[in-house]
């Protein structure tokens, strides 16, 4: 017990200082990730001020540049073939046909027969009416006669004139009505199909049959607002059928006035087939040049719309605001659509233009490799 007595001082004294050692030792670790905790909130706060006096005050949008130039036009629209003349043939008056004298498929000259008529009484009516003319003549020039010798009044040569006037007059509609029991062709062309038989009975207005002239064959297409303005007749092209035939095509007819309902225009274009049989009905492509005119090319995905529906583009103005201009798509290629209404040159906004609004300024930005 003593001994022990006698060594815990030393003792008590070599424990103090480990504890002290202890104690520096975690101070000097605790004050070293202080510090280094300190220096990075310094360093991240600067980064945020840097980058907050770096932030633009407008908004940036990607540009391109795009210049207008000479652009050969190539009006394209789909149609179908036609016959030049196209007719079905009705009856006059009525009847039983008696007579189909032309095959289908049979081409005709124009006055051909292709559907008569039983003529029952009307070629007895023209007979008691040319009867009755004679008649009339016969009493007007007595009536002359008598006049001249001034044994008759002078109002009786006037009345025997208006008899045989009314008689005549008989005799013209008696033979109409016996002309109608014969319907002719009007045109060459081809009969194309028989709507009436032999023992069929028709009335007035019933259909013989359907006549077509396809000398020469036509192209029958509509095009748009913008195309309608750039063709006129006599413009030449081609034409490419679904079976793969191409001839020469030639316009012949633009209309100035758009269908109601599609707002397009109709138009017309001849072909020049030669000795080669073409059907009508058959789809035809066709192509027309139309000239060349200031255009300029631009990517699809540029075009946007207005408020007010028109199709257009959204470009920067020397100020740097957004503005929208109209525009015609006039061409569409495989390298883009070619418009016109822009200027010679222009920025156009490449990304984001339906995101933003007119008169609002922005910092351009350029699109590298952007067409």
């Amino acid at each position: 017990m003593t001994y022990f007595t006698a060594f815990l001082p030393g003792k008590t004294s070599h424990v103090n200082r480990s504890v002290l050692i202890a104690a520096i030792i975690l101070a000097i670790i605790v004050a070293y990730f202080g510090v280094r905790s300190a220096m990075r909130g310094s360093i991240s706060t600067e980064q945020s001020v840097a980058e907050a006096s770096a932030r633009p005050d407008t908004p940036q949008a990607l540009v391109v540049e795009a210049t207008s130039q000479l652009h050969m036009v190539h009006i394209s629209a789909k149609g179908q073939t036609a016959p030049d003349k196209s007719v079905t043939l009705k009856s006059g008056t009525s009847g039983t046909v008696v007579s189909t004298p032309v095959r289908e498929g049979t081409f005709v000259k124009a006055g051909t027969l292709l559907c008569g008529l039983d003529v029952e009484s009307r070629s007895a009516r023209v007979q008691e009416a040319e009867a009755a003319r004679d008649a009339a003549r016969i009493d007007f020039e007595a009536a002359v006669t008598l006049a001249e010798k001034g044994l008759t009044p002078a109002n009786r040569e006037a009345s025997a004139k208006a008899s045989l006037d009314a008689a005549e007059a008989a005799v013209t509609a008696a033979k109409v009505e016996l002309g109608r029991t014969q319907i002719r062709a009007p045109f060459d062309g081809v009969f194309e199909r028989r709507l009436a038989e032999a023992g069929d009975y028709l009335s007035p207005g019933g259909a013989c049959g359907l006549l077509v002239d396809m000398t020469p064959v036509i192209v029958a297409a509509e095009v748009t607002e913008a195309q309608a303005g750039l063709i006129k007749t006599g413009m030449t092209g081609e034409a490419l059928l679904a079976d793969g035939r191409k001839f020469p095509a030639k316009l012949r007819f633009v209309a100035r006035t758009a269908n109601e309902q599609t707002r397009t225009f109709p138009m017309e274009a001849e072909l020049e087939t030669g000795d080669e049989i073409v059907a009508a009905g058959v789809t035809a492509s066709l192509t027309i040049p139309a000239g060349e005119v200031q255009a300029t090319l631009i990517k699809p995905s540029l075009l946007t719309l207005s408020d007010g529906g028109q199709l257009g583009v959204r470009h920067v103005l020397e100020d740097d605001t957004v503005t929208f201009a109209q525009v015609n798509v006039i061409d569409e290629t495989p390298q883009g659509a070619w418009v016109t209404g822009l200027p010679e040159r222009i920025l156009l906004i490449s990304m984001g233009q339906d995101y933003l609004n007119d008169g609002v300024k922005i910092q351009p930005v350029p699109a590298e490799g952007a067409r």
